[in-house]
């Protein structure tokens, strides 16, 4: 980019304008009737069983947070990225914050997301057990190698404490890289113990330390059915000999023995911890999440569901799967108000969703595209963060507004447009939409779940949840052209809110006077209109400034005000010449006749416009590098007011005219 772009509601003077090169925008307040919208972009923070892109892991296995946020593109995308249902996240009922649920039966133009960290600060290893071999002359595996992706969200256990990963991870099926079928051992019990063939060259096989020897047959007599297993390399000893240990890193006793079959695999194969021994802290990159209390360093753990035993000629992708917390104290450390299952809102969530929001700063792609921001959690700090975040983000030139909602127990109307807590009073600016009820959806995959509902009644099992409405017109917003208003019942409106099967638990029926009164306090309100179904009943921000107070004004106006300054910015550094002033006010008027589209109708976005290169300008500002162009659009009002008149009765007078 050559210069940056800025936003005032002011003209600053030339001395702030000319702090550095770029495009400077004037947003100056329009007259009260004008309206406008933006486009389509969502970003969400929420939290996600797969927390991937919301870390890093250092050399020694350290966990901490690096955000990054993704963009998904389809359901399976979405699952890839960022995982699936899991019932323990988010606090259901209430302060909601399940990432899953919150974008779940919605759709959106564009959607980026970006979870919260919610592992422990150091890192777990997982391995699995490959398939023996044929025979002692066969050196292939009894079944075929299978590469299996292990979810976000397996879940291991010990004792009572469980753990769940919180990253993917996929072991590889590559074919061996070395066989052979003279392998020897010498009769020992160890820890670690020497393999060698005299056949091999297992420094020209470029062997690694934690690459995966399989040795034996399972099943078979002697030597080669007592030593079989799954062995990681711990010493390149020579060209011929290999020390091992077991993956659990326990003692084990070998048999003497000869003619061994045996192949060497590379270390993702069967072991997420790469080229490094059991013991090596480097090795411990796998994220995960304990749900009940800490669980010791260096504790070996199999997941709560294991595979079936294998066999002769069965052989399950996932056999002997465990998950080994860190070698260091305290191993897989808990902390209740984040890792515990489905935890209430305290300073720890809210600073760990700060920190998430702060990602879309970024000037990166695809957060720095983004027009409207949403977290699946609300408090009262996450929602005040959102609207400084929207003010900061538009500030430095991504014109962007955040939609939030009070916490599902918000029932009454005084509540919501109260000026304390969640309420909307406390957050307002025309960049925060403010939804309130929230709305009940269908959730397949909470069925047979015990999930709380809104209204403290106990919980569900039928998949019915209680969700926050801020979701809902994200969708709206994100799948409307930027001159519309969201509270319209037009299409698409009815087919992205057609999953809504009412409003949440807890609100009681909501009158035409609660309407008007959420209306006039900056409320965009569902209603279900017992003709079109669930609609937002008003189009307003939380401003209650005079043409500051409709959704689509602002959205416009950053939308018109990005995509000129993104023409405009080219000529940033020109020299000012006339031929320069010519091209940057073509530019302006080229964009604003495409809205006004004279010769079609059916395209027209706004209702006329005026720009004018000449009276904000002087000969002062232009000897300092500073040229002006206002623009002004008057966009095309919504028919927010419908009048019916009518006259009915006997004696009504008809005038016709011919």
């Amino acid at each position: 980019m050559a210069g940056f772009i800025r936003r005032y509601g002011y003209f600053p003077g030339s001395e702030t304008i000319s702090l550095i090169e770029g495009v400077v925008i004037v947003d100056l307040p329009p007259p009260g009737a004008i309206s406008g919208v933006g486009v389509g972009t969502v970003g969400l923070v929420g939290e996600f069983v797969d927390c991937g892109s919301a870390i890093s892991a250092s050399i020694t296995g350290a966990i901490s947070s690096k955000h990054k946020p993704v963009e998904v593109t389809s359901a399976q995308d979405m699952l890839d990225k960022v995982g699936g249902f899991d019932s323990t996240l988010g606090k259901f009922g209430a302060e909601m914050g399940n990432g899953f649920v919150a974008i779940r039966n919605k759709k959106f133009f564009r959607l980026v997301l970006q979870p919260v960290n919610l592992a422990s600060p150091l890192g777990t290893r997982l391995w699995r057990q490959l398939p023996t071999n044929v025979s002692a002359t066969n050196a292939n595996p009894v079944v075929p190698m299978q590469a299996v992706t292990l979810a976000a969200g397996t879940e291991f256990k010990s004792g009572a404490s469980r753990a769940r990963t919180a990253k993917r991870f996929a072991f590889t099926g590559d074919a061996a890289y070395a066989t052979g079928v003279d392998g020897a051992t010498v009769g020992a019990t160890a820890v670690t113990q020497v393999f060698t063939s005299a056949a091999a060259n297992f420094l020209t096989s470029n062997v690694q330390v934690g690459d995966i020897l399989v040795v034996g047959v399972i099943g078979a007599a002697g030597a080669q059915g007592s030593n079989s297993g799954t062995y990681r390399v711990t010493v390149v000893g020579s060209a011929t000999s290999l020390t091992v240990e077991q993956l659990d890193g326990t003692s084990f006793t070998w048999a003497a023995g000869t003619a061994l079959a045996y192949r060497l695999h590379d270390n993702f194969t069967a072991d997420t911890g790469g080229n490094y021994a059991l013991v090596n802290t480097a090795a411990y990159v796998i994220p995960a999440r304990p749900l009940d209390a800490t669980i010791a360093n260096a504790t070996i753990i199999p997941p709560t569901i294991t595979a079936p035993t294998p066999t002769a000629t069965t052989w399950d992708p996932l056999a002997g799967l465990k998950l080994a917390t860190h070698p260091t104290a305290p191993g897989l450390a808990y902390t209740a108000t984040t890792q515990g299952v489905n935890p209430a809102n305290d300073a720890t969530i809210d600073a760990l969703y700060t920190a998430a929001i702060d990602a879309f700063l970024s000037q990166e792609l695809p957060e720095r595209e983004v027009a409207i921001i949403m977290t699946a959690r609300s408090s009262a700090t996450i929602n005040n963060y959102l609207k400084t975040h929207v003010l900061t983000s538009s500030a430095l030139g991504v014109g962007r507004v955040a939609i939030i909602s009070p916490i599902l127990t918000t029932y009454d109307v005084a509540t919501a447009t109260g000026d304390g807590g969640v309420g909307v009073g406390v957050n307002r600016n025309e960049r925060v939409f403010y939804s309130w009820p929230g709305a009940l959806t269908y959730i397949p995959e909470a069925v047979n779940l015990n999930i709380p509902k809104a209204d403290n009644t106990g919980n569900t099992t039928d998949g019915i949840l209680d969700v926050p409405g801020n979701g809902w017109l994200a969708a709206v917003c994100s799948n409307l052209p930027p001159e519309r208003n969201p509270g319209q019942a037009a299409s698409p409106v009815p087919q992205v809110l057609s999953p809504i099967l009412g409003l949440q638990r807890g609100v009681q029926s909501l009158t035409m006077a609660d309407y008007i009164q959420l209306r006039a306090k900056g409320v965009a309100a569902l209603r279900m209109d017992r003709t079109v179904g669930p609609i937002f009943q008003s189009g307003v921000t939380t401003s209650l400034i005079a043409g500051e107070k409709n959704i689509n004004r602002r959205r416009f106006a950053d939308f018109y005000q990005d995509s000129v300054s993104q023409r405009l910015v080219q000529f940033s550094k020109l020299p000012l010449t006339n031929s320069t002033k010519d091209a940057a006010v073509g530019e302006v008027v080229s964009f604003t006749e495409e809205l006004l589209s004279r010769n079609n109708p059916a395209a027209q976005r706004i209702n006329d416009y005026e720009v004018d290169a000449k009276s904000g300008n002087t000969a002062n500002l232009e000897a300092k590098g500073i040229y002006v162009i206002i623009s002004r659009i008057r966009t095309t009002p919504t028919a927010d007011f419908i009048v019916f008149q009518t006259e009915v009765g006997e004696g009504v007078v008809i005038t016709r005219t011919t």
